[in-house]
């Protein structure tokens, strides 16, 4: 492999003078790629892509120095390479591109009751927004998520085992305009609240408290495509220890 100190005299010159002129050039894409580039006398060099703007390729060297060469200038087998690059990174969506807000709620409740107890089951879920803050729209995207209810145990016994109750669902976002949001809501998980008619305890443990689940969290994934946009776990202690959407 020949560095590009090695090379001759004219490129060199060639280098400097394009070091000035991308200075003064916003790069198309922001996502780095490292790759192995050879010209057309057979020298190579390895590099970050930064972009590859019509005819040209931006490149960033270990040193940090930055400048543009020709397609025309790097193999032919190069050059398919970096045309399919940009092609697949013209599709990607930048980092910064969405925001997500969340905020949990009751759905629906029904209550029922027996000889001994009162119950409310609560439809609990997550109201989504999500905001295209790029200048550019947005094709469609695809929601992935679990949300995680904490089970609450019978009064007396030590709930902080107790394995989380999940549901998964996805949804699908059509598309959204440039500096636009839009909004939908998760599916729903089963919370039960449970309390005592007078005259009534829990087993032998004689306690009379209500026994409550809490929606504990959500693990919510964004995709574009195969690209993974946006990721969100919430409380992020469920990423060390529960399955991912």
């Amino acid at each position: 492999m020949t560095d590009s100190r090695r090379l001759s005299p004219m490129l060199n010159r060639l280098l400097t003078f394009t070091l000035f002129v991308t200075a003064l050039l916003a790069p198309l894409h922001t996502r780095a790629e490292s790759f192995t580039l050879t010209d057309k006398q057979g020298r190579s060099i390895t590099a970050d892509v930064l972009s590859v703007n019509g005819d040209k390729v931006k490149i960033k060297r270990d040193d940090g120095q930055t400048f543009e060469l020709a397609l025309a200038t790097l193999s032919e087998a190069d050059q398919k390479k970096l045309k399919k690059w940009a092609e697949v990174e013209a599709t990607r969506i930048p980092a910064d591109a969405l925001k997500i807000e969340l905020s949990r709620g009751v759905f629906d409740t029904k209550k029922t009751e027996d000889m001994a107890t009162y119950t409310t089951k609560e439809l609990w879920g997550y109201n989504i927004t999500v905001a295209n803050q790029s200048g550019k729209p947005l094709g469609e995207l695809k929601i992935k998520y679990v949300l995680f209810v904490k089970p609450d145990l019978e009064p007396g016994k030590d709930s902080s085992a107790a394995s989380f109750k999940r549901t998964a669902g996805s949804a699908t976002i059509t598309g959204i305009q440039p500096l636009s949001k839009t909004a939908l809501r998760t599916d729903t998980i089963d919370i039960y609240k449970q309390r005592l008619k007078p005259g009534w305890v829990w087993g032998k443990t004689g306690n009379t408290e209500m026994i409550r689940d809490t929606l504990h969290g959500i693990w919510l994934k964004v995709y574009s495509g195969n690209q993974l946009v946006a990721e969100i776990c919430t409380p992020e202690a469920l990423i060390k220890t529960e399955k991912a959407p």
